[in-house]
């Protein structure tokens, strides 16, 4: 259970790091008509960065079955 939830984790905070780059790429500025271009990786990135903190946490607490 343990190796899982880290490994949910870290992917998840892969994902996380992946959408905020591509955020950061491709949106995220104004255009030339005033108006704020963003995107659902924004949302993306810290929802998935909520989850895989709280995930590795939860392996860190979470006891082996036996």
């Amino acid at each position: 259970m343990k190796n899982l939830l880290r490994t949910i984790g870290l992917v998840s905070l892969v994902f996380a790091a992946a959408s905020w780059a591509a955020e950061r790429t491709f949106y995220g500025g104004v255009d030339e008509n005033g108006v704020l271009q963003e995107s659902f990786f924004l949302p993306l990135s810290v929802i998935l960065g909520i989850a895989g903190l709280i995930c590795l946490a939860l392996s860190f607490v979470v006891k082996t079955r036996r």
